[in-house]
Formats: structure tokens, C-alpha cells, sequence
């Protein structure tokens, strides 16, 4: 039983902090969950990016900033549109 709430305790840290690093860049976390589903690839593998930096100890700031220094163009998402890298 601790194991079950243990995992679920954490799955709720991580959305938090997803939540929080969505906030930061002006992504709507509906949205953001919607474009994960619907359109998969780079969406999918930002989610994972903010898990894994989550389980690492990276603050909010950190991962945000990476993020934007990245080459994922993040206005896409904000319009619901696929996420993808700018060339």
C-alpha cells in the first residue's frame, strides 16, 4: 500500500512541477496535455525532458531556462498547434 501511494504522491510532485515550468513559459497545461496527446513527438518528449529533470533535482527556473535556450518553438503549443525544432 505505501509503494501505491508513494508512486502516486510522486506522479502529483511531478505534474506540480510541470505545471509550474508551463507556467513560467506562458503555456497553458491543458493545452500543453492536449498537444501530448494529439500530436505526440516533441511534445511528448518535452514532457518527458521536464520529468527527468524533475527526478534530477533541477529547479523550476533551471529547467525553463533550458528550455528556452533550446531550439523547441514553443509558440506552436500556445496555439494548440504541433510542437517542433525552429531550423
Amino acid at each position: 500500500m505505501k509503494t501505491i501511494t508513494n508512486s502516486i504522491l510522486e506522479k502529483q510532485q511531478t505534474t506540480i512541477f510541470e505545471q509550474s515550468v508551463l507556467s513560467y513559459l506562458l503555456i497553458d497545461p491543458k493545452l500543453f496535455d492536449r498537444c501530448v496527446h494529439l500530436h505526440k513527438g516533441y511534445a511528448f518528449l518535452l514532457r518527458n525532458w521536464i520529468r527527468e529533470s524533475y527526478e534530477s533535482g533541477n529547479t523550476v527556473k533551471e529547467v525553463v531556462h533550458m528550455i528556452r535556450n533550446s531550439k523547441l518553438q514553443l509558440d506552436a503549443i500556445k496555439v494548440g498547434q504541433p510542437l517542433s525544432l525552429v531550423a
